[in-house]
Formats: structure tokens, C-alpha cells, sequence
């Protein structure tokens, strides 16, 4: 069975990985981007909160024109940390909040004015059962990011790992070290906060937007399906190749064992292969040695093709009784007058074998055993209707097997078996044998 030069499929397997890996870096890196941007058009709730609430005297305002937020704040010095908040509410419940955590950095453009401190927090609440309740929005971790807004307004942009949890949240909730890092799993709100100093002042912060912004897949994780789309294909081509030696060793046993098995069934000694004639000297059909060859061949071709293969065994009935009454001169004429008949009523492509004695095989290529059957019904009754030299009427046994999934010594054991099935019912007669798969019955062969 040929093979495939591996070199020449691993060649183009490798290109084509690399190119592929090319172009999936090149993809993650200028594409895949995924951006939540908040501005004055977004869907999200605005809620301004200040701390009058508390006692103080501060007051917040809001508006949105075109798609900015204007937030501004009027500070009073009354409470001790005065403070206005713009919350953005991402979800109504807690429970179903957006998931930042696969965002890389937080990107803002606004502008700050008025007096007063300049700073700016920004809180991002992230809610966990665990630790948090859904009616206390205190409750909710506390991601906090301080900064100084840019006097000409550009944009800014942080890693989010900026952020880390308020230390006065982590003690008041009791939260354990090994969760003190900050969390962006279920965020239900962010919120913009003054500075919180205490003072009079007035600030207007106008904001153009806020981003968050990320990867689809990180550059982590396409690192990680390239050398998996690696492994997996250098993997594949050893199974490839594993799966290739095996099959060949394989065909390689089974040819070997069937040419082992043939032999046997054949009786050919190997010392005397060579030294057989092809074809029997009398009646011009072929000897077992003849056919061993095309046997395998065509067995071989049967497989590969799902196409059947038949074989007709059959027996002249009584032929020790013409032997007997008529001499073996005659025995030989009605040999002879067997194999022409036979010949004119198969195939070119059939394959008409002297098996031994009075026996002869007829081997049918792309044959079905129901029509086999039928020929072998058709040579019977030929048979039995021509003239013989003895003068009387000749009768003739017939064993019809198909080619299954199984050595060719089985397969003509099983033809075997229906001709001596047939003669057992009493000669004159054709018997089709089951395949090996039928669990041991034979088709159309009664039971004794």
C-alpha cells in the first residue's frame, strides 16, 4: 500500500501554521477591541447624590448637552467632609451587574473648572454575595481611583490595575487578606466623587466620555490557542503517522497470514509452487495453483471495493458410478463435456477451477450471493437437461458462499460446507451459505 511522503505534507502544514499564527497575533493586537463607553447618550441611569443627606449644605447638580454630562457642584464647608457624586447605574440589581474584569484600562476626557480642589474619584462598586448585601449599597466592594484632571481636557487613560480596594471598607467589612484584591466581576454602579476636602467651592466638570477598554482575547489567551493550535497539529501529524505504520504493518500481518492460510487450504507445498501447472492437462480449467494469484487479487480487490465475491463449489453427483460402468475413458469425456458447459454459460471475468477429481469451483468478482445462487440454479438444470457420453442423464451439487469480513480459508470453507450440505439433502441441488456473521447458520440451508 503506498504511502504519502510526510515531509511533503508537513511542509504546508507548517506555513500554513505559521501564517495563521501571524495573523491571528496581528488580529488581537489591532482588532478585537471591545469598548463600554458611558457618555451622554448612553442607556445607563444618571443619579446625583451629595451631602445634604448628612447634614451638609452641599448641592449637586446635573445636565446633559449634546452627548456630554455636566456635573457641577456647589461645595459648603458645614459637613466635615463635604462632598457631590455622579453615580452611572450599568444594572438596577446588583445581582446582574456587568462584568469589567476582562477590560485592561479606563479611558476619561473631561473638564474640571472652578475653584476649589481639582481632584476627582472614581469608585467602581463591585457586588458579591459573599460578602454584600443587595439593599446595602455601602456593602459593595469599594474600587477607588484618585485623580487630577487635565487642565486642557485630553483624555486619560489607566490601567485598571490603578484601582485598589479603600483600606477603611476592607477593615469595616472585615474582609479576609487572601480577598482584599480588587474585584470588577458584577458591577452594578460607578460612581464620579469630589475630592472630599473640606471647603467652599464651586466646580463644573464637564465629561466627554468614559471608556472601559479590553480585548475579546487577550494577549495572554492568544498566546495560549496558538501554541495549543501547535501542539495539536504536531500531534495530529504523529497520530497521522502513528495511525499509518500501524495500518501498513497491519495489511502488511494480514497479507502474510492469508497468504499462510491459502497455501494450506490449497495444499500447495511452497517447494512446489513453482513446478505447477496452471491449468489442468484434461479438461483445460484452471488448477488451484492457477488461481491462487487472481484468489488473492480479486479477494483483495472485493474488500477495498465493498463489492462481492462468490464462489460456486460443485460436484458432479455419482461420478465414481460413471467411472465404474464406462471405464475412466469416458470418466475423462464427461470431465471434459463438464468444463465446456460450464465454461459457455460464465463470464469472461469468472474464474472456472478444477478443484479436484469431480469437483470444480467457479470464482464470480462483483457477484451477490443471491445471484450467484441463481447461477449455480441455472448451470444445475443445464446440467441435468445435456447429453452425456455415458448416455444416461447426469446430475451435478452445488455450494454457494459469498465473501464476507474473514480469511479466504473460511470463506471457501463455508462454500464447502453447502455442497456437502447439498449432498447430504440428497445431490442435484444448490445450497448458498449464510455469511460468518449469521452466527454459525448458513442461509438457505436447512436444518438436519
Amino acid at each position: 500500500m503506498p504511502q504519502s511522503d510526510p515531509h511533503r505534507i508537513l511542509r504546508p502544514a507548517i506555513v500554513a501554521l505559521l501564517v495563521i499564527s501571524i495573523g491571528l497575533l496581528l488580529w488581537q493586537y489591532f482588532g478585537l477591541d471591545r469598548v463600554l463607553r458611558i457618555d451622554g447618550e448612553s442607556p445607563y441611569r444618571l443619579q446625583i447624590v451629595d451631602d445634604r443627606e448628612s447634614g451638609g449644605a452641599s448641592v449637586a447638580t446635573l445636565a446633559v448637552q449634546d452627548k456630554r454630562i455636566v456635573f457641577g457642584c456647589t461645595l459648603r464647608d458645614q459637613y466635615e467632609w463635604p462632598f457631590c457624586e455622579l453615580a452611572i447605574w450599568l444594572s438596577e440589581k446588583p445581582q446582574h451587574g456587568v462584568d469589567l474584569s476582562r477590560f485592561q484600562h479606563i479611558a476619561f476626557k473631561l473638564r474640571s473648572a472652578g475653584s476649589g480642589n481639582p481632584r476627582l474619584r472614581i469608585f467602581v462598586r463591585n457586588f458579591d454575595p459573599r460578602d454584600a448585601s443587595a439593599d446595602d449599597s455601602l456593602s459593595w466592594r469599594l474600587n477607588e481611583l484618585q485623580f487630577d484632571p487635565r487642565d486642557d481636557g485630553r483624555e486619560i487613560q489607566v490601567p485598571l490595575r490603578a484601582f485598589n480596594v479603600a483600606s477603611w471598607w476592607l477593615v469595616n467589612h472585615k474582609i479576609p487578606v487572601e480577598r482584599a484584591a480588587v474585584e470588577m466581576d458584577n458591577v452594578p454602579v460607578i460612581m464620579i466623587d469630589t475630592a472630599g476636602v473640606r471647603e467652599n467651592a464651586l466646580r463644573s466638570i464637564t465629561i466627554d466620555y468614559v471608556e472601559f477598554r479590553g480585548k475579546w482575547v487577550s494577549t495572554g489567551e492568544m498566546a495560549l490557542f496558538i501554541i495549543a493550535l501547535w501542539v495539536g497539529a504536531a500531534l495530529a501529524y504523529l497520530l497521522r503517522g502513528q495511525i499509518g505504520m500501524r495500518r501498513t504493518l497491519a495489511h502488511s500481518r494480514e497479507r502474510e497470514q492469508e497468504l499462510s492460510a491459502l497455501n494450506a487450504t490449497l495444499m500447495i507445498e511452497n517447494a512446489k509452487i513453482g513446478e505447477l501447472a496452471k491449468h489442468d492437462p484434461l479438461t483445460g480449467a484452471l488448477n488451484r495453483a492457477g488461481v491462487r494469484d487472481a484468489l488473492l487479487d480479486e479477494a483483495a480487490m472485493s474488500q477495498i471495493s465493498k463489492q462481492s465475491f462468490a464462489a460456486l463449489f460443485c460436484d458432479i453427483d455419482h461420478f465414481k458410478r460413471v467411472n465404474d460402468e464406462h471405464g475412466h475413458a469416458v470418466g475423462d469425456q464427461v470431465l471434459q463435456h463438464f468444463t465446456a458447459l460450464l465454461r459457455k454459460r460464465i463470464r469472461l471475468r469468472d474464474y472456472l477451477v478444477r478443484w479436484g477429481g469431480e469437483e470444480f469451483v467457479i470464482f464470480c468478482p462483483g457477484t451477490s450471493l443471491e445471484h450467484a445462487g441463481q447461477l449455480a440454479e441455472s448451470l444445475r438444470q443445464s446440467i441435468e437437461a445435456a447429453d452425456w457420453p455415458t448416455g444416461r442423464p447426469l446430475t451435478a451439487s452445488f455450494g454457494v458462499a459469498t465473501l464476507a469480513d474473514e480469511p479466504l480459508s473460511q470463506f471457501l470453507e463455508r462454500a464447502d460446507q453447502a455442497l456437502y450440505e447439498a449432498k447430504r439433502l440428497g445431490r442435484n441441488r444448490v445450497v448458498s451459505a449464510g455469511s460468518k456473521h449469521t452466527g454459525g447458520q448458513m442461509a438457505d440451508m436447512p436444518d438436519s
